[in-house]
Parts: C-alpha cells; structure tokens; sequence
C-alpha cells in the first residue's frame, strides 16, 4: 500500500492535470479517500485543479481536519470559491478549523459577492505601516519577497491605506527615512464594493497593472491585478496551453489508477461525513 500511494503521490506531482483529469472520472468518495492520505499541499494541487463541485464533495467526504489541511493549502481565490460553494454550517466548521490567519482572510473575502473588487483581491500582499524605517521595510521585503508586487504599500496603525512605492524606490531611499516621509501619498484605488465594469473602467489601468482595494472605510484589502480580469474577460483564452497528450497521458494514468481501485473503494468505506451524491 505505501508504495502505491507513493507511485500515486509521484504521478500527481508529475502529471497534474492528468491525474485530475483522471480523478474526475472516479466517485468522490473514491477521491475523497486518495487525497486525504496525500501530503496536504500535493493533495491542494490536485484538488484546485478539480471541477469545483467535485472538489467540494471531496471536502464533505473527508474528515474537519483533512478538508481543513488542504483548504490552508490552496490559493486563497480557489479556497474562496468552494468555500462559496459549500452550505453556510460547512463552510463555518471549516473556517473554525482553519489557522487564524487564514480563516479571518477568507471572511473578509466572503464579506463580497462574487466579481466585486473585494473578491477578487489578493489579500496577502506585503503591505507595512508608514512608520517604519526604509532599514526595517527594505529587510521586511527580504523576508517577504513572494508577497511582494511591483509596488510597496504603506498602511497606518489602523490599516488605512495612506501611500505607495515602487520596489526601486524603496531600495534608493535613505535607511533612516520612514516609509512616510518617501511613499506617494494617497495612491489610486478601489472601492471592494465595486462590481466588475467598474473594475474594468477604472483609469487607472492606463499606468498601472495592479490596484489597490480598500473598504468603505479605507481599509487596505489587497490588490486586483490586471491579468486577474484578463483571465476573467477571456481575453487570454487563446493563450490556453495546448494538451496534445493530454488523452495520451489520461489513458495510461487510468491504466494506473485502475490498480488502486480497489484499494480507494476499501479506504472510501471507511470514510466518514461525506454526502449521499455529488453535487450537479
């Protein structure tokens, strides 16, 4: 068995819109049962790459805990939306379990219908108070630098957004200045209530590829990024990546997978809390 799941563990991480294009034909529980014994950021990989009723009815099947490891583990938009799609008792029982963190951003995300400003944000951008010293903020970018955009932005102790600056500047600035004394006050940005058109409207994409989003009451919330909207409109659609061996691949990842079944319906019997049918 464990060199199954370990061949299984390699074929995902090597194939992974394969092997989801294979867990798509299965039963849920069945897939429910395999990502559950996965490392819990191999089993988020297949699982955002999963429709999202299925992955929602893999979460169900599995135990809190095993649908709260994978959820801390995805993009923070893909959990937003099984989150959305889950009932409102699900989707409470599995916030609760999740890091504090992490449970308290997604809330914020869910506050926004979908396609609004504050849905679409990315929340988990390096933001830092205006009080800070260049020193601190340039060593703060160091440690930080996956959360890091194009721009800096600068925050006061209440979280309003109060300026901005771009990463050249910052690194160009004297160490002993704050952070407030060198930023560009008052950047443009977004209300989080705004719809989609708007979005898309706002000027300032002439000069940007990413905007600021804050809250009625100019709280920082993240930023919406250009390509975000993009990828939304469809504009990139004929960008898609060509699968040519997709069927290829599929085929003899089944003739694999069709291995384990017996083993994932033995180990889905076992599997507890999970719906009667998958969602339509």
């Amino acid at each position: 068995m464990k060199v199954d799941f370990a061949a299984a563990a390699r074929f995902l991480e090597d194939h992974p819109e394969e092997a989801a294009a294979v867990l798509e034909r299965v039963s849920f529980a069945d897939a429910a049962a395999l990502l559950s014994e996965l490392d819990p950021k191999l089993g988020a990989s297949a699982l955002a790459r999963l429709s999202a009723s299925l992955a929602v009815d893999c979460l169900q099947a599995m135990h809190g805990e095993h649908a709260a490891a994978l959820l801390a583990e995805l993009p923070i938009d893909v959990a937003a939306r099984l989150l959305r799609r889950a009932t409102e008792h699900t989707r409470e029982r599995w916030l609760a379990a999740l890091p504090s963190q992490t449970g308290d951003v997604l809330r914020r995300k869910l506050r926004y219908p979908p396609g609004t400003a504050g849905a679409l944000a990315d929340p988990l951008v390096l933001a830092l108070p205006g009080d800070l010293t260049v020193a601190h903020a340039q060593k703060q970018l160091r440690r930080s630098a996956e959360r890091a955009d194009y721009y800096i932005y600068i925050v006061d102790r209440d979280q309003r957004l109060v300026g901005a600056l771009d990463i050249r500047e910052l690194m160009l600035a004297q160490a002993r200045n704050t952070l407030e004394s060198v930023m560009h006050r008052d950047p443009v940005r977004v209300p989080a209530s705004s719809d989609l058109a708007a979005i898309l409207a706002h000027p300032g994409w002439r000069e940007l590829d990413a905007l600021p989003v804050v809250d009625a009451g100019g709280v920082f919330f993240g930023i919406v990024r250009h390509r975000t909207l993009r990828q939304i409109a469809g504009i990139d659609a004929d960008q898609a990546p060509s699968k040519p061996m997709i069927s290829t691949l599929v085929s003899l990842g089944e003739l694999y997978w069709g291995g384990l079944a017996t083993l994932l319906s033995g180990m889905s019997g076992n599997q507890q809390g999970g719906p009667s049918n998958p969602e339509e």
